[in-house]
């Protein structure tokens, strides 16, 4: 059986990275480049022209936002999955992309194969994040009135490891891998996760650990 093949619209208003990462994505096998823009508003009439399967897409861009291109998506009921791929390492746009519909954030010195292999997990059904954006976010919580905030149903010891793991980004059975347990067992946990945080995803699970502050920076 042949591999998946993804189409790509990537929005990036510096001219130099946009050219770096469309030369990157267009050389991976498993992507095609359906276009690129450099604005949001170029970048919106792709969107909703092209409806591609992955739009990867800066936050900071000359007209506005690229988490208006991420809402459009569920406002217009695109099958596409959003990617932020930024410069920008403020838990605050982290949150606002991810409540907006972002499967996973990179930032754009990442390696270009790290942000194939990121595109690829996101599309397995993981939430990769950069570890720059990770640790900077978990940090935000490492304070002492976490605590004291209300939490959800108590998670067990294997269930707060899980989700460790999937706010990190890895897959389903790359946690199975990591902890040496089935990949049904760690899909049962993830289900059982999403009910004790009254969530329907990962990037939601995602979103909620860090605003009930479950995790301190190991």
């Amino acid at each position: 059986m042949s591999e998946v093949i993804y189409s790509v619209l990537l929005v990036e208003d510096d001219e130099e990275a946009n050219k770096r990462i469309r030369s990157v994505l267009e050389a991976h096998p498993r992507f095609a480049v359906l276009g690129s823009a450099l604005n949001l508003k170029v970048g919106m009439e792709a969107l909703l022209l092209l409806k591609p399967d992955i739009l990867l897409t800066d936050i900071g861009l000359p007209d506005g936002s690229g988490i208006e291109l991420i809402k459009a998506i569920h406002q217009h009921r695109l099958d596409t999955e959003a990617m932020v791929i930024s410069g920008f390492q403020d838990e605050h746009v982290v949150f606002q992309a991810l409540e907006a519909g972002a499967k996973g954030y990179v930032l754009k010195h990442d390696e270009g194969q790290r942000i194939g292999d990121a595109l690829l997990a996101m599309m397995a059904g993981g939430a990769p994040i950069s570890p720059v954006i990770a640790r900077l976010m978990l940090t935000r919580f490492d304070a002492p009135d976490s605590a004291s905030k209300t939490q959800p149903e108590v998670l067990t010891e294997r269930q707060h490891k899980i989700l460790k793991l999937v706010c990190q980004g890895f897959s389903s059975r790359e946690i199975a891998e990591k902890l040496s347990i089935t990949y049904y067992t760690v899909t049962t946990h993830i289900k059982n996760i999403y009910q004790k945080l009254q969530v329907n995803s990962r990037s939601e699970a995602i979103n909620e650990a860090y605003k009930l502050g479950l995790y301190k920076e190991s």
